[in-house]
């Protein structure tokens, strides 16, 4: 990878080690989630994260090999600082409904980032004229918006109106 990024390559190349990075990061803060969580629902969410984040990888990885490009990373300091962020509010609140508001929200700025990385990286590659490289990563962010969906309609239905409940007999 060149110093200095002057072509849309470069730019796609730079944001897949650090996507790779963030996929192997967070997979890992997902095993924690889950077992922290005492929604069912979001737990299995956080459980399956697990196996996402690894298929995610994978599809990344590929993308590499369909570029001809050795796979690389570059350390990901947003993914340390999401996985710092969720290991606060695990240690900070108590199990139950406010921890598992707080784990969603942590979850969907992970898809979120998720979300942002792959549209620009499927972009690029699809710029560059490597179609089968933007497919796999095509699938990684229509996935994530669809994590994101499924997290969003767990806390609206169910989890922040447990948390709000928990709050006012705490008070």
């Amino acid at each position: 990878m060149a110093d200095k990024m002057t072509t849309v390559e470069d730019l796609m190349l730079t944001g897949l080690s650090y996507v790779l990075d963030f996929e192997n990061k967070v997979s890992d803060v997902a095993k924690k989630m889950a077992a922290a969580a005492t929604n069912p629902d979001a737990k299995d969410i956080f459980e399956k994260s697990v196996t996402k984040g690894k298929e995610y990888a994978q599809k990344v990885q590929q993308a590499y090999q369909k570029l001809g490009k050795p796979v690389q990373t570059n350390d990901n300091h947003i993914a340390e600082a999401m996985i710092t962020e969720v290991e606060h509010m695990i240690s900070n609140t108590e199990a139950g409904p406010v921890r598992d508001a707080a784990l969603i929200v942590a979850a969907n700025q992970m898809q979120l980032y998720r979300v942002s990385a792959y549209g620009s990286l499927e972009t690029y590659a699809r710029l560059v004229g490597k179609q089968d490289a933007a497919e796999g990563l095509k699938q990684n962010l229509e996935d994530s918006k669809g994590g994101d969906a499924k997290l969003t309609k767990i806390a609206e239905e169910t989890v922040n109106q447990e948390a709000k409940q928990a709050s006012m007999q705490a008070a």
